[in-house]
């Protein structure tokens, strides 16, 4: 089973004049595992909130475990990825006070 489907994926940064992302294609079965490396700037954070839900594509079609996460309502995308996702984000704007769980 895929869990991951992309499909002619573009992402442009508005006010860009080229794609930040460019994906022809890219299934990612069940238990697969990949790792993503690049430089500064290449588009890893930019793919990683894509795949989250967090920003939509310009074009193209993103499947997670069969969901489509940009023709969803923000609430339904919220609620998908809070039950389906972690997110560690870059910037660790967490509590001190709370466990790792908590946060």
């Amino acid at each position: 089973m895929n869990v991951i489907e992309l499909q002619n994926l573009h992402y442009r940064w508005q006010g860009q004049s080229r794609d930040t992302l460019a994906i022809a294609e890219l299934h990612v079965m069940q238990g697969e595992h990949l790792f993503m490396r690049g430089a500064s700037g290449s588009g890893k954070t930019t793919f990683l909130n894509l795949l989250a839900g967090i920003l939509r594509p310009a074009s193209g079609s993103l499947t997670i475990l069969g969901q489509t996460l940009h023709s969803m309502e923000n609430a339904a995308r919220d609620r998908f990825r809070a039950d389906h996702m972690g997110v560690i984000f870059q910037q660790f704007n967490l509590l001190p006070y709370l466990s790792v769980r908590e946060n």
